[in-house]
């Protein structure tokens, strides 16, 4: 458990803390990583079809009326939205060009009212000419090494992060740090590929999560090679974060926040860390306040894309697409009349919406959300 009570972002003007509305566009992928898994609820699903155009356009406008809901309640200093557009691989859905193309318009009668980011996290293995078409698009790519693709693959994703680059667009590239030895060796060399070509990085470690990709266990010296890691990313006291002799399957020890940003504990907010305990069991958690997870292929609408926490204490969807209008007048009746219900963790482990505000007890929950919500219920 925890050596701590509360946790938050840390301030931070060059990684602010915004609104995720992660977009699961399609479940098919041209890669099969043995880490990401394969089924509906993993990380591809080649059995599914690539939703229609048309719906995915409603999306558009439900994320988009979902996310306003909670943008009345903030401070404008955090008006800030993300839409990340992902899958599977979402560059290979077909109609991926006017799907994007469509994102400023359904964004412009919200414009005044907070920024909109568009994004996008993908393995970058498709062709020049799909990377030059998507580009005008983006505002920032995550582009996604994977150790386990081929040399031609490994080649045509360098090449696209150049033309990224050459187009003056942001971009970071999450390495996947693959335990076995010569998969490490081969992330490390592209740290140092990216180092020379001055490309922001993140290298991340591998999640065993249970019954998916199964236990990831690293070496002392890769053990070694993160603490170095995370404690050169970690402001204030820079004490050893792991035990290289123990902590092998770094699963069971922590995480870092998949967007690399540091938090703070306990509301001290000049110790930032970037690297920390992830087990918060009966936690109070404003994941909610910073994250919309939907799920194209079925419809289906989370909070989070890996907790998945409902408001009544169970593991589940909020809602469904073909239900929308319910899910946004309930939200929007919850917010105006301050009673929408606090979660609180029912997880072993937490991921995704690691940086999400959140507290041991409810009081201080309360507390620290009053800088990230105008209005926060008593429930």
């Amino acid at each position: 458990m925890p050596l701590f009570d509360s946790l938050e972002p840390a301030i931070d003007p060059n990684n602010r803390i915004t609104f995720l509305l992660d977009w699961e566009l399609t479940m098919k992928c041209n890669l099969d990583c043995t880490y990401c898994g394969s089924g509906l609820y993993s990380g591809h699903d080649n059995s599914t079809k690539h939703p229609a155009l048309a719906d995915c356009i409603k999306s558009l406008d439900f994320m988009f009326e979902y996310v306003d809901l909670y943008m009345r309640h903030k401070p404008r200093s955090i008006k800030q939205v993300v839409l990340n557009v992902y899958g599977g691989e979402s560059l290979h859905h077909p109609d991926i060009v006017e799907i994007l193309s469509q994102v400023r318009q359904k964004h412009k009668r919200y414009s005044s009212e907070w920024n909109l980011t568009v994004t996008t996290t993908t393995n970058a293995i498709v062709s020049e000419k799909k990377i030059r078409a998507i580009i005008p698009f983006i505002d920032e790519f995550t582009m996604s090494y994977h150790t386990e693709s081929t040399d031609k693959q490994k080649q045509q994703f360098k090449d696209n992060l150049l033309l990224v680059a050459e187009a003056g667009k942001k971009q970071k590239c999450v390495v996947l740090m693959h335990q076995e030895s010569d998969l490490f060796q081969d992330a490390c060399s592209m740290i140092d590929w990216l180092t020379q070509h001055n490309i922001k990085m993140l290298p991340r470690q591998l999640d065993g999560n249970a019954g998916i990709v199964g236990e990831r266990k690293y070496t002392e010296e890769k053990i070694t090679w993160f603490n170095t890691l995370y404690k050169s990313k970690t402001f204030g006291d820079k004490k050893n974060i792991l035990d290289s002799t123990t902590d092998q399957n770094l699963t069971n020890v922590g995480r870092a926040c998949c967007g690399g940003r540091q938090v703070c504990t306990d509301q001290n907010l000049k110790q930032r860390n970037f690297y920390v305990e992830n087990k918060f069991p009966d936690w109070y958690c404003s994941v909610n306040h910073f994250f919309l997870y939907v799920k194209q292929v079925n419809g289906e609408i989370f909070v989070n894309k890996d907790c998945k926490m409902n408001f009544d204490g169970t593991v589940g969807p909020i809602g469904n697409l073909s239900d929308a209008e319910t899910v946004l007048s309930t939200l929007s009746a919850q917010l105006d009349t301050n009673s929408l219900p606090v979660i609180q963790c029912k997880k072993t482990q937490c991921y995704c919406g690691l940086c999400a505000p959140k507290s041991k007890d409810l009081s201080t929950y309360h507390d620290i959300m009053k800088k990230y919500h105008n209005t926060i219920t008593t429930h």
